[in-house]
């Protein structure tokens, strides 16, 4: 939800110059002579430009943690039927159910959502 706060909006649209210039592959000292010469104060520049490298850190972070929780759900679930196969072929009635390994695929994906969300 967007806020209608004049003020909001400015913030916002200068989070958004950080943006564009790091995409454009500006360096730090660059964005900051740059707003500095707008007018913006030092302490609020670097924390602006902070702010834009977490962003960009925690949206990594989650796309990392999704791969790695899907990876482990895929690969929980590709042993436990290799060794329900493997049970049945042998003639037994009794195999090994690694549900440890989906759990922490699991929790891995509801992890990197806290993060995101944070």
């Amino acid at each position: 939800m967007k806020s209608s706060d004049p003020l909001s909006e400015k913030v916002e649209q200068l989070h958004e110059e950080v943006r564009m210039r790091l995409k454009e592959k500006q360096s730090h000292d660059q964005i900051f002579k740059s707003l500095e010469e707008s007018g913006l104060e030092p302490y609020y520049i670097k924390t602006v430009i902070q702010n834009v490298e977490d962003e960009k850190a925690d949206k990594k972070s989650f796309r990392n943690s999704m791969i790695m929780g899907l990876g482990y759900i895929i690969g929980g679930i590709i042993i436990n039927i290799f060794s329900y196969k493997f049970a049945v072929e042998s003639g037994s009635f009794a195999f090994y159910i690694f549900w440890g390994i989906v759990a922490v695929g699991i929790v891995t994906i509801i992890r990197g959502f806290i993060l995101y969300r944070k």
